[in-house]
């Protein structure tokens, strides 16, 4: 296991942090995308692939993790960020500092 704090639940498989999952050190990954930047990140990637002509099939995807099918900007962000406790927030931090670290993702 991953020493998570029992009190928040199991946060395995999709809340995973990458770190645990994917070492980007070993695998010598060329380039990780923040598809929350989308679209920009995304066609860079699949010009990058070989894919850019195929492009088209991805213009009509939304983000699954928004309600309303966009990434959440920085506003919405910090308002359900300042509803989290202290003590969750710090979970957070710790939990999620070596993706934030590796990422370039401010701390919450």
């Amino acid at each position: 296991s991953s020493g998570i704090n029992a009190e928040y639940g199991d946060w395995e498989g999709h809340w995973a942090p990458a770190s645990e999952w994917c070492d980007v050190c070993v695998h010598g990954l060329d380039y990780v995308p923040k598809l929350e930047h989308q679209p920009w990140e995304l066609w860079f990637l699949l010009e990058r692939i070989g894919l850019w002509p195929e492009r088209a099939q991805f213009l009509d995807l939304h983000n699954s993790a928004s309600k309303v099918g966009r990434p959440s900007d920085s506003s919405e962000i910090a308002a359900y960020v300042s509803e989290l406790s202290d003590d969750l927030r710090t979970f957070l931090n710790q939990f999620y500092n070596n993706d934030m670290k590796m990422f370039g993702y401010d701390r919450v």
